[in-house]
């Protein structure tokens, strides 16, 4: 019986971490934090939700299609396309802009990024930077070997060491010397 409710419990454990791959899942974060502070309003059903409220049915939506999302691209197709129920398209307003579909809004988003990153990832081979990658370190020595990092929000910070830096989730990349101060 006790082997029976381990096997069990893996299987189950499996099925609940379905998602897109490690290394897409900073596009679906990006994404999801794109609608939470975008300006624009997402209309759902006819209902009309700020960002902030609206990300928080994509968000309900992913954790709801998990199991069927592979990719980022599945990812915004079942979280954030049209109503399981009456199958109508969301719409995003954003300011000074037309009336989209949501999709395509992220879409256009997720191929922004996507750029933006391979822009980065070129630059750092290029200048002696290193990139931190998933999944990151849970455990650092204690050493002391200055770097500068770049955050998500395009600010810079000096860490102990390229480790620390990188098991900060914030970090996406560091350089091997201490960041200029700031007077």
């Amino acid at each position: 019986m006790h082997k029976l409710l381990i096997i069990i419990s893996l299987i189950f454990s499996n099925v609940i971490h379905a998602d897109v791959p490690p290394h897409q899942l900073a596009e679906v974060k990006h994404l999801l934090n794109f609608v939470k502070n975008s300006e624009c309003t997402i209309n759902r059903n006819g209902t009309d939700h700020a960002g902030n409220k609206g990300v928080e049915h994509i968000q309900m939506k992913y954790d709801y299609f998990k199991d069927d999302i592979k990719t980022t691209e599945d990812f915004i197709k079942y979280s954030a396309t049209k109503s399981t129920m009456s199958g109508s398209y969301y719409t995003v307003k954003c300011p000074d802009k037309k009336i989209a579909k949501t999709q395509d809004w992220l879409l256009t988003e997720l191929k922004r990024y996507r750029s933006q990153s391979k822009e980065i990832l070129k630059n750092a081979a290029s200048d002696n930077t290193t990139v931190c990658k998933e999944p990151r370190p849970q455990i650092c020595t204690m050493e002391y070997v200055p770097v500068c990092a770049q955050l998500k929000d395009n600010t810079f910070k000096t860490f102990a060491s390229g480790c620390s830096a990188c098991s900060d989730k914030n970090v996406i990349l560091y350089k091997a010397e201490k960041c200029p101060t700031v007077k």
